[in-house]
């Protein structure tokens, strides 16, 4: 189901990745493997204070976006490990949940989004043409899981910002 509703703050705790570090088919697999396979997805589930869940959260700009592979948390949860911090605000999003059993890493990420726009668009939302020229740029795949870490649902959730300057580099004489 695909909804527009208020979502709280929120914490990223995870690893941040560049877009020349994709793989060959547009998707961040290799990086998803190296963190699944390591001791990331126990520390972040030691740490975790809210429900456990494996995030993917791009960030936009005009020009490109970096994307973060780890677990959200509650708003203050303290740094640790050699783990980076991303703070998501308080927003309106258009929120689409499902259920599943697998974090899917390996589809490319242009067809991971243009996937959940489908939803989107086939609830009849309003969502911002432009992600990368508002106010909240943000886009997570979030997969929550359950007391043995078994994967029970998946949330695509798109933040809508307020539209911001689409020329950002021209300037008045």
């Amino acid at each position: 189901m695909a909804e527009i509703k208020d979502v709280g703050a929120m914490r990223m705790i995870g690893y941040p990745y560049l877009p020349t570090m994709m793989d060959g088919n547009g998707s961040f697999y290799s990086a998803w493997e190296e963190f699944m396979h390591s001791d990331a997805p126990k520390q972040l589930d030691a740490h975790q204070t809210g429900e456990k869940n494996r995030t993917a959260l791009i960030v936009f700009s005009p020009y490109s976006f970096v994307y973060y592979i780890g677990s959200l948390f509650p708003v203050g949860t303290k740094s640790f490990g050699d783990f980076v911090t991303f703070d998501l605000p308080d927003s309106k999003a258009a929120v689409h949940t499902e259920p599943a059993d697998t974090v899917i890493y390996q589809i490319g990420v242009n067809q991971g989004i243009e996937r959940l726009m489908k939803q989107f668009t086939e609830a009849e939302l309003e969502i911002p043409k432009h992600l990368a020229l508002t106010s909240h740029p943000y886009l997570v795949q979030r997969w929550d899981l359950d007391d043995q870490s078994q994967v029970h649902d998946h949330s695509g959730i798109m933040y809508i910002g307020e539209e911001q300057d689409s020329h950002p580099d021209e300037y008045d004489d």
